[in-house]
């Protein structure tokens, strides 16, 4: 039992890797280096480990774009449905405009948290560069 806890608290590692970054802004001793692969990290897993809504391109119908709501791992990779898998990042990703795009970063409140994540991240490590 204590496994399977410790395994739903593992999938959250990179809101620790954000708190770490917040937290060394304040602090001189850290190096751009250290920033730099701290926001790699965080890179990494809001990409392909965060948990999230699939968002892939179920049907289009007159008009209306609906995405898939099964979860998934990260912003770019799909769920467990093998069309899915590569969607987001093959041959849609090309074909749909801006706004198409963008809509699956938003499909739900934990792929928002994701984001913002990031986006805070990677400001938190571009000021910690060039302090």
């Amino acid at each position: 039992m204590a496994s399977r806890d410790k395994s739903k608290l593992w999938r959250f590692w990179g809101y620790g890797v954000l708190a770490v970054l917040l937290l060394s802004l304040g602090s001189n001793a850290v190096g751009p280096g250290v920033y730099a692969a701290l926001v790699g990290l965080l890179l990494f897993f809001v990409l392909f480990q965060a948990p999230v809504y699939c968002g892939a391109i179920n049907r289009r119908r007159a008009g209306v774009v609906e995405f898939c709501r099964n979860n998934s791992a990260g912003l770019i990779l799909g769920c467990h449905l093998r069309q899915h898998k590569w969607q987001k990042f093959g041959r849609d990703w090309w074909s749909l405009g801006w706004r198409e795009k963008s809509k699956g970063i938003w499909t739900g409140a934990q792929a928002k948290l994701a984001t913002l994540s990031f986006v805070i991240g990677t400001v938190t490590g571009v000021i910690g560069v060039f302090k």
